[in-house]
């Protein structure tokens, strides 16, 4: 049954009639229709009747035309929500935590907490208070904002933390079993973060000044560090005091990842930072093997080896932008052991294998940034000596501005016969020069090839890229606790939030589209709410087809009302 409308001209004059028409087969099956009701002329009709008309068609469903001109009571985001809700159920994440709140006396509703403290960091971070409010601008299916208490947030950070292995292994075990891949490489690294303001500070506080990746170090801070498996796979974190030297975690992580995953040997993949006698001492013992990175100026050996490497590729003719070269060398390892109580020195000598990379577009801009940058401070410098002040204060400001600019390897300043002399250090501006491109690896894996290695070690860009994540989309700070079992809580939730959005962005490689921006499109899809005659009604804005193909990766159906 349709509404259909007819044209017709008499005397120049065109008219318009509307009918209500049924479409039939008849007995051969032919498709016929037949008039059920004349409205008459377009004109008439439009103007007299349409009003009451559409009431009466109304009336059928419970409702009248007033209905339809209303305002709503809410409209609360919801696509955004309804994917990670999937994601959230493709992790288990609600199984492991019931699995361990069944070793507690706890009755809070552990999981609708913790969704709403890892939903929110990833929608829109904001303080446990600021939570609240945002629970008034989201629908999250199954639960109640009103149920959703601040002290319950905090006593789900503490539970979590005092489950934190139980519940980590659960979802990495998770992780493994979808993307069918093990824990035997992993990549490592670790980072800092601040707090902003001194709250009770103790002794024994977590919370230390130490090496800051955030150039505060004015701030105490913690260390923070992630494994990733080789697919870029979060599976693992730790929390250590703001003091902890990046190279003391290594002993700590490999065993217990060992331990956890019971694997009998990982090799671990991790930056120059790691490097220590200890640790290689302790890895070579232990027959762990590792792929780490070595500093390509700071050792004898490194320096021969890049020297080897410049020779070997200017004798080469390369095709390509980059090229790799690989030698056996012995290398002393210098590390500390203790012996009756006392810290004795020791050496030790193994052959490791060495694999040195050079770009050439990385090693021209380097080599074009570094003169650029001394070209222009040499020009600052002869301004600074024209200055009316005093010598010694042209040689501080000349002295301070080296520094700011990183470049007294490169240029000397000295107060000669009531001038400054300012001296180029051509050596070290070659051997700078010979250096650009190339990075270093030292490792015990014989036998992936030379090119594995070095994509093994720029994989660890998983892990920076990572930590940028957590501290600036998940916003890993502003920590706002300042007692250390809420740190670590507050740590934990940021980090689950983490592994849900590292697995949205792996269902989207093909969209070639971020987590964030997927968010950001998703939130359009909204629940709309509205009372008519004492009877509460729910909408749901349409799905675009950019949203629906979203959806469809991410492996969730299409929200509709049934859902919510």
């Amino acid at each position: 049954m349709y509404l259909k409308r007819s044209t017709s001209k008499r005397n120049n004059k065109v008219s318009e009639t509307f009918q209500i028409v049924e479409a039939y087969r008849d007995g051969n099956g032919n498709p016929r229709q037949r008039t059920l009701l004349h409205l008459g002329t377009a004109d008439k009709f439009l103007k007299k009747d349409i009003d009451s008309l559409i009431n009466g068609l109304l009336k059928i469903k419970g409702l009248n035309l007033a209905d339809l001109d209303t305002e709503f009571d809410s409209a609360k985001s919801f696509g955004q929500i309804w994917a990670i809700m999937h994601l959230w159920n493709e992790l288990k994440i609600t199984q492991a935590i019931a699995q361990e709140n069944k070793k507690t006396n706890i009755t809070i509703d552990l999981d609708s907490h913790l969704k709403a403290l890892v939903f929110n960091r990833i929608d829109d971070p904001s303080s446990k208070l600021k939570l609240l409010t945002w629970l008034e601008n989201i629908h999250i299916p199954g639960i109640n904002e009103a149920d959703i208490h601040y002290e319950y947030l905090l006593r789900t950070m503490d539970f979590l933390i005092s489950h934190k292995n139980e519940i980590e292994n659960k979802i990495a075990n998770r992780f493994l079993t979808l993307f069918d891949t093990s824990v035997k490489l992993c990549f490592y690294d670790i980072t800092s973060t601040y707090f902003e303001a001194d709250n009770s500070l103790k002794e024994d506080d977590i919370r230390k000044k130490g090496h800051t990746r955030d150039h505060r170090p004015d701030r105490e801070q913690i260390v923070v560090g992630i494994v990733m498996t080789q697919d870029g796979i979060p599976i693992a974190h730790y929390t250590f005091s703001g003091n902890t030297a990046d190279r003391s975690t290594i002993k700590k992580v490999v065993q217990d990842i060992k331990e956890r995953f019971q694997v009998k040997n990982v090799t671990i993949v991790a930056d120059k930072g790691m490097v220590s006698g200890k640790n290689l001492k302790l890895l070579l013992d232990n027959g762990d093997d590792f792929i780490f990175g070595e500093s390509v100026r700071q050792t004898v050996i490194a320096k021969e080896i890049i020297k080897e490497s410049y020779e070997s590729r200017r004798e080469t003719d390369i095709k390509s932008s980059e090229f790799i070269y690989e030698t056996n060398k012995e290398k002393l390892i210098n590390y500390e052991e203790e012996i009756n109580g006392e810290i004795k020195n020791r050496k030790v000598t193994r052959n490791l294998r060495f694999v040195a990379c050079y770009n050439s577009s990385v090693g021209n801009k380097k080599y074009s940034t570094r003169m650029k940058n001394i070209a222009s401070v040499i020009e600052e410098i002869e301004h600074i000596k024209h200055k009316e002040i005093l010598l010694e204060d042209k040689y501080f400001q000349v002295s301070s501005y080296l520094k700011r600019k990183h470049l007294t390897r490169f240029l000397t300043a000295k107060i000669i016969n009531n001038d400054i002399l300012l001296t180029r250090e051509e050596e070290v501006i070659v051997q700078e020069e010979r250096s650009d491109g190339w990075f270093l690896v030292i490792t015990t894996n014989r036998n992936m090839s030379k090119e594995d290695i070095i994509k093994k070690y720029k994989d660890l860009k998983y892990v920076e890229h990572g930590f940028f994540e957590l501290k600036h989309s998940l916003r890993l700070r502003p920590n706002h606790h300042w007692t250390e079992k809420r740190i670590l809580g507050h740590v934990m939730v940021c980090f689950i939030a983490f592994q849900v959005s590292c697995l949205f962005e792996k269902k989207l490689s093909s969209l070639k589209l971020s987590w964030e921006k997927a968010v950001e499109k998703l939130r359009r899809i909204k629940v709309i709410e509205w009372e008519v005659k004492d009877r509460k009604r729910r909408g749901l804005v349409k799905s675009s087809e950019e949203q629906l193909q979203i959806f469809k990766l991410v492996g969730c159906k299409k929200p509709t009302l049934n859902y919510l």
